[in-house]
């Protein structure tokens, strides 16, 4: 059963996520098309950026058509000495730091185009063009709701020419520049209320477009009525002869504000189907981890350490003798384990035990004087008494055990 349980878990997560998908296709709600603003090159919905990008394929399709994930300037994209090339950034906030700035001015002085489309930029770059962004209805999380409002862009004249205005039903997220320099920038276009939302900048052999209306290059706004003529209308600025154009997706990733983003798994996690099938294969895949901490080993039993067969063999022959009364004999041959200790451990090898081996012994072993010297007296009667009383031998165990303890 245990090495079924993985797949177990595995069946019931797939089982989850398409109990989940085929909920979500059923669902009415699944079928209105994502309202977020991504402006981003693969997204259909409304507020997506995929038609703008197939646009400009089409629109430059003489140029090689290239997607930056690095810095600008990077030599793998842009080249060494490019020029003439288009490099495209839009997106909802456009936040470069100083040397990022400096890098696109160096890109722009060698001869290339820029076109910025952001609803906010902050000031590296409104240093550069002299010029400040105001917000219009800019929703902080991204989310725009159908109410009844519109938008509308205008061009100006010249350059371009035919129609001017251009709008949508959709919702008005837009901002314009104010205090634009006119000294450096020309305005080239105006949002809904008249204020300018497109300005050229030119610098060295280069040009710099910024736009602050991105939701203009929307698919809604695009697919609406003829609005593709304003997408075409600007870029006729720029020279169908362009070699090279660059779509950014650099700017998106480090440079984005995030704190206020929902992640995915917040958002999948609404669905009660979903959360559901999630949650149940959590509570079974944390089962299955408690039961398999337990210990699969048998209890290893305790081992206790050899005992010393020597010692346990003298106490029992010790004992016989004292049960037999023969206490000389038994005190002969504690007498003799006494006096191999000595000569198996401390090398005192001595027929007589006499003062110098009281003394040699008591330095090598540490014990007292007077306690060997004890000892050796009662091994000497030992030898010269013919009756040994229990009394004696007992006095006799308790030094050479004494002796033990202290050595």
């Amino acid at each position: 059963m245990k090495k079924a349980l993985p797949y177990i878990l595995t069946a019931l997560l797939i089982s989850s996520v398409i109990i989940y998908l085929v909920a979500l296709r059923s669902s009415p709600r699944s079928r209105k098309p994502s309202l977020k603003v991504s402006l981003d090159k693969r997204d259909k919905n409304p507020y997506g950026a995929f038609v703008l990008h197939e646009s400009l394929k089409k629109f430059f399709s003489g140029a090689e058509f290239k997607i930056n994930y690095n810095y600008p300037g990077d030599s793998k994209i842009f080249g060494y000495h490019p020029q003439n090339q288009l490099y495209v950034i839009v997106q909802q906030e456009f936040f470069p730091q100083d040397y990022e700035i400096d890098d696109l001015i160096n890109y722009i002085q060698r001869g290339n185009s820029v076109f910025i489309s952001t609803l906010s930029f902050n000031t590296q770059l409104s240093r550069f063009i002299r010029a400040n962004v105001e917000k219009i209805n800019y929703l902080d999380d991204d989310i725009i709701e159908y109410y009844n409002d519109s938008m509308q862009a205008t061009i100006s004249t010249p350059p371009f020419n035919g129609q001017r205005q251009f709008s949508y039903p959709g919702s008005r997220v837009e901002s314009f520049l104010n205090r634009s320099d006119s000294s450096i920038s020309e305005v080239l276009g105006h949002g809904t209320n008249g204020e300018p939302n497109l300005i050229h900048l030119q610098k060295g052999n280069g040009h710099l477009y910024v736009h602050t209306s991105p939701i203009a290059f929307s698919n809604y706004f695009l697919l609406y009525d003829n609005n593709i003529q304003y997408f075409e209308k600007i870029f006729s600025l720029l020279s169908a002869a362009t070699p090279a154009v660059i779509w950014d997706e650099y700017f998106k990733r480090p440079h984005a504000k995030n704190n206020n983003k929902k992640q995915w798994f917040s958002f999948i996690m609404k669905n009660n189907y979903f959360r559901a099938g999630v949650l149940t294969a959590l509570a079974l895949l944390l089962i299955y981890t408690l039961t398999e901490f337990r210990r699969r080993q048998r209890v290893i039993p305790v081992i206790n350490s050899p005992t010393n067969d020597t010692l346990e063999f003298v106490k029992t022959m010790g004992l016989l003798y004292y049960e037999r009364g023969d206490h000389g004999n038994l005190a002969q041959k504690m007498s003799a384990y006494f006096m191999e200790h000595v000569r198996s451990r401390y090398k005192i090898f001595a027929q007589t035990p006499d003062q110098d081996f009281v003394k040699e012994l008591s330095y090598k072993s540490g014990v007292s004087e007077s306690l060997i010297k004890d000892i050796v007296l009662q091994i000497g009667r030992i030898t010269n008494a013919e009756v040994y009383s229990d009394t004696e031998l007992i006095a006799l165990q308790k030094n050479i055990e004494s002796f033990h303890n202290n050595e």
